[in-house]
C-alpha cells in the first residue's frame, strides 16, 4: 500500500533557495547564530508552544502553528512505525524466528522486514483461524486544537471548556463519561471490560442470549456473542433499547445527564468569531489535533485448531496494535499528511525575515519526508499481515 504523497513533498514551497542568509561556513563554525542556523528548537513530537521564531504578527502565529503541526505529525508517524515493527517482531519471535534475520536499521525498513518475517512464520497456521474484532477507533484531542486556536487568535480567554467541546462537536461524534443512562454505545477496549446488556463487539463475559464462540465449564460466555450479551463486554457494547445499565466507561451517543470529560471523535466545528485566527493557522491546529489523537486497541476473538495455539496466543497479544495501524491511526495520519502539506502553502515568502524560521524549515522538511516513509511502511506492512489473516481493509 502506497499513500502516494511523497511527490507532493517535492513541491513543498519552502523556498530553501532563498536561505542565502545562512552562511556557508556551517554549524561547526557558527558562533552567535549557531542555535538559529542549526535549529535546535525543532524536534519531532516536541511541544513547541513557547518557541519564538523571530517573525512578526500573523506570520509568527501561522509559522508557529505550522511547525507544531509538523512536530506532532512526524512524532506520530514515528510512533506508528515503531508499534507496527514491535508487533510484527513479537509475532515472528514467538513463532520461532531468528532475530538475527533482520538487519535493517531504518525504522520503515525494519517494520517491513519484521512483518514479512511474521507472515512467513505464521505459515499454514492461519488457515483455519476464525477472527473477529471490535473496530478500532481514534478520538481527536479537542483540547490540543482549541488551545492552538487560542494562540492563533492571540486571545487568552479562548481556552477550551467542556461545554464548548459539546457545542463544537457533531452530536454523533460526541462521547464522555456518563453517570446516568447511556443511550448508544459503552466503549471499552481489549484492556477494559464494560457493563453490557446488548450487542458486544469484542468478548462477552457473562450470559449470551444467542450463540457464543467459547464458554466456561459453568456455561458462561467467554467469547464472541451472536446475540444479546448480559454481563460485561471486553470491547464496546451497544445497549439494547430497553437496557437500564450504567456505562462505566465512555458513552458514545447520548446521556440523560451532562457528559463528564467530553471528547469528540472528529474535528471540532469552527470557534466563535472572537476566537478565530487565520484559516492557515486554524488548519495547522486541526492537523496537530489529528496527529495527537488517542486510539484504543480493539478487543479481538480468535479460535482455531489446537495445533494453532501458538499462533492464536501471539495474535491475541499483538494483532490489536496492527489493527489500529491498518484501520484507524494509519488512515488518520494519511489525511494528516495531506493537511500538513496543504498548510505549507501559507508559508510562501513568509519566513524571509528570520534566520531561525528559514533554517528550521530544513530539518522540518527532512522530518516530513521520513514521516511519509514511516506511514507508507506502517500501512503496507500491517496490510500484509491483514491479508495473510484474510482480514478485509477498513470499510470493506
Amino acid at each position: 500500500m502506497n499513500i502516494r504523497v511523497t511527490w507532493r513533498i517535492a513541491t513543498f514551497p519552502l523556498l530553501l533557495a532563498g536561505l542565502s542568509v545562512a552562511p556557508l561556513m556551517g554549524c561547526d563554525k557558527a558562533s552567535e547564530l549557531q542555535n538559529d542556523l542549526c535549529c535546535r528548537d525543532f524536534t519531532p513530537g516536541a511541544d513547541l508552544a513557547t518557541v519564538e521564531w523571530g517573525l512578526e504578527g500573523d506570520a509568527e502565529l501561522n509559522y508557529g502553528a505550522f511547525m507544531q503541526a509538523v512536530s506532532d505529525f512526524t512524532g506520530a508517524a514515528g510512533s506508528i512505525v515503531a508499534d507496527v515493527s514491535s508487533a510484527c517482531q513479537a509475532i515472528a519471535l514467538d513463532l520461532g524466528a531468528d532475530a538475527a534475520t533482520i538487519t535493517a536499521t531504518k525504522p520503515s525498513e525494519r517494520a517491513t522486514q519484521w512483518c514479512e518475517l511474521a507472515v512467513d512464520q505464521l505459515g499454514d497456521a492461519t488457515a483455519g483461524l476464525s477472527i473477529s474484532f471490535q473496530p478500532p477507533s481514534c478520538t481527536v484531542d479537542a483540547s490540543v486544537q482549541a488551545n492552538c486556536e487560542a494562540r492563533c487568535s492571540a486571545n487568552v480567554e479562548c481556552q477550551l471548556e467542556p461545554a464548548e467541546i459539546v457545542a463544537r462537536c457533531d452530536p454523533g461524534q460526541l462521547s464522555g463519561r456518563c453517570e446516568g443512562t447511556c443511550t448508544g454505545t459503552c466503549e471499552g477496549s481489549a484492556n477494559l471490560a464494560v457493563a453490557c446488556e446488548g450487542t458486544c463487539q469484542g468478548t462477552c463475559e457473562g450470559t449470551c442470549d444467542g450463540e457464543c464462540s467459547a464458554t466456561t465449564a459453568g456455561g458462561d460466555c467467554r467469547g464472541e456473542c451472536q446475540g444479546t450479551c448480559t454481563g460485561e463486554c471486553r470491547g464496546s457494547c451497544e445497549f439494547a433499547a430497553d437496557a437500564q445499565v450504567q456505562c462505566n466507561a465512555d458513552c458514545s451517543g447520548s446521556c440523560d445527564v451532562q457528559f463528564k470529560a467530553p471528547k469528540c471523535k472528529a474535528q471540532l466545528k469552527p470557534p466563535s468569531a472572537e476566537c478565530q485566527g487565520s484559516a492557515e493557522c486554524s488548519g495547522s491546529c486541526e492537523a496537530s489535533a489529528s496527529a495527537r489523537a488517542s486510539c484504543k486497541e480493539p478487543a479481538i476473538n480468535i479460535s482455531g485448531e489446537a495445533e494453532a495455539d501458538a499462533a492464536i496466543a501471539t495474535l491475541r497479544a499483538n494483532l490489536p496494535r496492527l489493527l489500529v495501524a491498518a484501520q484507524a491511526r494509519g488512515q488518520l495520519l494519511l489525511s494528516n499528511a495531506e493537511a500538513v502539506v496543504s498548510a505549507s502553502g501559507s508559508l510562501d515568502g513568509a519566513v524571509t525575515g528570520s534566520v531561525k524560521a528559514g533554517a528550521c524549515l530544513i530539518p522540518a522538511t527532512n522530518a516530513i519526508q521520513q514521516a511519509v516513509e514511516n506511514i507508507e511502511a506502517s500501512l503496507s506492512a500491517s496490510a500484509n499481515v491483514m491479508a495473510k489473516l484474510e482480514i478485509s481493509p477498513a470499510g470493506q
